[in-house]
C-alpha cells in the first residue's frame, strides 16, 4: 500500500526537514559560524511548522487566490502557479497572535535570527562569525521548546537526547532572575582590582597567563580584571571523531559550569550565572589520540575472556 506523501506545507512536512537541519547544526563545532547558520535555518521550519499545525493555509501569501487553493490540497486549472508562502516576519507575527506564551521576548530573538540568516545568505555580511553561543543558545532554545510542544513534539525528539540535557540547562538559565546577581561579584573584584598597583595589576595578570592553560580549561578574559582565566564544563552532547595527519582527533562539546580568575580571584559557579555575565557560550574540548590507544579499550573488551591459543600449525 503506497504511503500519502504529506503536503509540503504540512507541520510533518516541515519538521521533518526542521530534523535534518537540526542534525547539520549539532555536527558542527559550537564555536564555528556553521552551528549558527544551520540552527537558523532549523528555526524557521519550526515556526512555519507551528503556524501550519493550525492550518497550512495560514502559510498562503493571501496576494494571490491560487496560493491558498494550493495550501489547500489542489491547484488551479491553469497547473502555471508557483505557490508562494509567506515571509518569515509574518510567520512570526501570526505565531504571536496564535501560540499563548510566545511573547514580545522570544518573537524579536527570533526575528534577530532570522536576519543574521538573510544577511549570510543575501549579502556580504558574515553574519555568524564570531557569535557567541552565550548570545543566542538558550533564547534558541526556549523558543523551540514552546514552538514544538504546539506540534506535538519536544526538544529530545528534534534534537536527539544527547542535547535534551543541555537544551534544559539553557532554558532554566534564562528563567533564572537570582543568577544575574552574579555582575555585583563581579563589580566588587573589579573594584579591588583597580584599587592595586599598575605593577601589582601586571605582576598578577602575567602570572594568571602563565598558570591558565589550556590543557586546564577553555581560555576566557575575566570579566573583572579582563586577565586570562579559565572556564571548566561538563559534556554537552555528543562527542564526534575525525581521522587527521595519522592522529584521532575527538571534539566533545561542552557546556560551561565553573569560572576561575588567578589573577583577580573571581570565582563563578553554576551555568546560570555564568550565562548572566556573558560566560555561558559552549565551547569544544579538543583532544589527540594514537588510534592504537583510541581503540585500545575496544579492542580488549571485544577479545576479553578468549583463551590464547598456541597449537594452531
Amino acid at each position: 500500500m503506497a504511503t500519502k506523501t504529506p503536503h509540503e506545507w504540512s507541520s510533518e512536512a516541515l519538521l521533518t526537514k526542521a530534523e535534518r537541519y537540526a542534525e547539520l547544526m549539532l555536527e558542527q563545532d559550537r564555536e564555528e559560524w556553521q552551528f549558527g547558520f544551520w540552527s537558523a535555518l532549523c528555526l524557521e521550519m519550526i515556526l512555519r511548522g507551528a503556524v501550519a499545525k493550525i492550518s497550512p493555509v495560514l502559510l498562503a501569501d493571501g496576494k494571490d487566490w491560487n496560493n491558498t487553493l494550493f495550501a489547500l490540497g489542489t491547484r488551479g486549472l491553469t497547473g502555471k502557479l508557483s505557490p508562494k508562502s509567506i515571509d518569515a516576519t509574518e510567520v512570526i507575527s501570526r505565531i504571536e497572535a496564535l501560540v499563548p506564551g510566545f511573547n514580545r521576548e522570544i518573537a524579536n530573538f527570533c526575528a534577530l535570527h532570522l536576519q543574521r540568516r538573510n544577511a549570510e545568505l543575501h549579502s556580504g555580511s558574515l553574519a555568524f562569525d564570531c557569535l557567541k553561543t552565550s548570545t543566542w543558545l538558550p533564547q534558541f532554545y526556549v523558543a523551540c521548546s514552546l514552538l514544538l510542544s504546539t506540534q506535538g513534539s519536544s526538544i529530545e525528539a528534534l534534537f536527539g537526547s544527547d542535547e535534551v540535557e543541555t537544551a534544559e540547562t539553557l532554558i532554566e538559565a534564562v528563567k533564572d532572575e537570582a543568577a544575574k546577581s552574579v555582575k555585583g561579584t563581579i563589580n566588587a573584584h573589579k573594584t579591588i582590582w583597580e584599587e592595586k598597583s599598575p605593577k601589582e595589576r601586571e605582576k598578577f595578570a602575567k602570572q594568571a597567563e602563565t598558570v591558565s592553560l589550556r590543557v586546564y580549561g577553555h581560555r576566557v578574559q575575566c570579566p573583572a580584571c579582563e586577565s586570562t582565566a579559565l572556564l571548566h564544563g561538563s559534556p554537552a552532547g555528543a562527542e564526534s571523531s575525525t581521522y587527521k595527519d595519522g592522529l584521532i582527533v575527538v571534539r566533545q562539546p561542552m557546556l560551561p559550569a565553573s569560572f576561575e580568575c588567578k589573577a583577580c580571584g573571581l570565582k563563578i559557579v553554576g551555568y546560570s550565572k555564568l550565562n548572566a555575565c556573558g560566560l555561558g557560550g559552549t565551547f569544544t574540548a579538543t583532544s589527540h589520540t594514537d588510534p592504537v590507544d583510541y581503540f585500545e579499550d575496544d579492542f580488549r573488551d571485544r577479545f576479553s575472556g578468549m583463551d590464547e591459543d598456541n597449537n594452531e600449525p
